[in-house]
């Protein structure tokens, strides 16, 4: 039961978090009211700073993040401090002396009340990898091939698409590949975009679309064939090594 109280207690000063703090310097209102009468400029100005830097205060402890009751504490310190060398005309050392008073009281008062982190920062995005503005331009091709419903330029585009797959798979095959992904994606982007445009195909495009096709797949099996003839040197050169150990 004491522990569902003091909960009850806690979430109670959760809700009411820094409305404290302007009702506590709310007589400065009426300082500031009575200088304002009387011509008091001092008055007004020290009333006006201090209930004004309260209202900053309490909207800092409202936030509840890590650190605003520190400086939620400095605010009230200062605005106490004005108010009291301008409003009530303490001099110089008294003033400091109630600042001081007012943060240690500020940070007594709140500091039991949690706080909620600070949300971290999002991460910063990653890196595009060196296919993406290739995957882009193709998605857009394949895109405009659908639209068009160009049985030819999908099928390019299709070639090409799982050309940029195994490169994807294993970049080191990449400057085996700019030469294609320059010519080759560079002249059915452009095709795309004419016909796109409302040209008529020309009777010679059926078959530079057929040529794309083939050399995409061409490219493909040449790379896989170079990765075939790494693989076969590893097993000559593993075979080697282990029949100078002794082991064959």
């Amino acid at each position: 039961m004491p522990q569902r109280v003091l909960g009850a207690w806690i979430g109670l000063r959760g809700r009411w978090r820094g409305y404290g703090l302007p009702l506590y310097a709310s007589p400065l209102l009426l300082a500031g009211l009575l200088g304002a009468l009387g011509g008091e400029e001092k008055i007004v100005l020290g009333s006006a700073l201090g209930f004004g830097l309260t209202l900053l205060a309490a909207r800092v402890l409202r936030r509840g993040r890590e650190g605003d009751i520190r400086r939620a504490s400095i605010l009230v310190a200062v605005a106490t401090g004005l108010a009291a060398h301008y409003a009530a005309g303490l001099g110089t050392i008294y003033p400091f002396i109630l600042a001081f008073g007012a943060l240690y009281g500020t940070r007594l008062a709140y500091r039991a009340l949690p706080e909620t982190p600070a949300p971290e920062p999002p991460p910063p995005p990653e890196p595009p990898g060196p296919l993406a503005e290739s995957q882009a331009r193709l998605g857009r091709i394949q895109a405009e091939a659908a639209r068009l419903n160009h049985a030819g330029l999908r099928e390019t585009a299709a070639a090409m698409a799982e050309v940029l797959e195994d490169l994807d798979a294993h970049p080191d095959r990449l400057p085996q590949a700019r030469r294609f992904l320059a010519v080759h994606l560079d002249g059915l982007e452009r095709i795309a975009t004419r016909l796109a445009a409302g040209a008529d195909a020309p009777a010679s495009l059926a078959p530079l679309l057929a040529e794309l096709t083939r050399a995409a797949g061409e490219l493909r099996g040449n790379l896989r064939r170079h990765e075939t003839e790494n693989l076969e040197i590893q097993v000559k050169v593993l075979s080697d090594r282990l029949r100078e150990e002794g082991f064959r």
